[in-house]
């Protein structure tokens, strides 16, 4: 039986992952969906079939999110066996503040970090809230160097409390982050036009 994506956009609920936009103005800004608020221990993942925010994980000791992090709407990432398990890419939101789970953040994007897990590619696309100042916040230089080492260590951490064949590249350009951005909404796309590949839900990766 084949849970086709059709219905997901027919029957008049609002599917986070695959109904809002993933941009209104031509990828100037990019809608995000915060998972989990910053300064939080506990994982919560969008299940997109259930159309709600499922417990996933908590994290051991006092280690907490250090920036809210989430996922963009319209996008699919290229995992493990992509065709069987697929995800939305996923997003860090820098801001001062926590953002409530489940808000919808339009966002300027900076950066993106790249890990590589048992050879597949998993992209953290780093952005901030659109209503942040553009002179002070435009390219992934502007955010300070020690944030940047602690959301890099952070998630490393948790990979590798999951798999220990985990590595982690550099910080990557804001024109990079976009390519990536764009290239899973490709994916997003062809695999609305062919529904029947995959009869999962689309949970989020670590």
């Amino acid at each position: 039986l084949c849970y086709g994506w059709k219905e997901k956009f027919s029957h008049g609920k609002m599917n986070l992952l695959h109904n809002i936009p993933i941009t209104t103005d031509n990828f100037k800004n990019v809608n995000c969906i915060i998972e989990v608020p910053k300064d939080t221990s506990t994982k919560y993942q969008y299940d997109d079939k259930l159309e709600m925010f499922e417990l996933t994980d908590c994290l051991v000791s006092s280690l907490k999110y250090p920036i809210n992090y989430g996922f963009i709407p319209q996008t699919l990432t290229q995992g493990p066996e992509w065709f069987k398990r697929e995800y939305p890419l996923d997003v860090l939101v820098f801001n001062h503040d926590a953002i409530d789970r489940g808000a919808l953040v339009k966002c300027r994007i900076l950066g993106v970090l790249e890990f590589e897990d048992s050879g597949s590619i998993d992209n953290k696309i780093l952005a901030v809230p659109s209503w942040s100042p553009a002179d002070k916040y435009s390219k992934i230089e502007d955010i300070e160097e020690a944030h940047l080492k602690i959301y890099k260590h952070f998630f490393r951490i948790c990979k590798l409390a999951h798999s220990s064949n985990t590595q982690v590249a550099e910080w990557q350009s804001a024109t990079e982050a976009l390519a990536v951005i764009k290239e899973s909404h490709q994916r997003w796309e062809f695999k609305r036009e062919r529904p029947c590949r995959d009869s999962g839900s689309h949970k989020t990766a670590d």
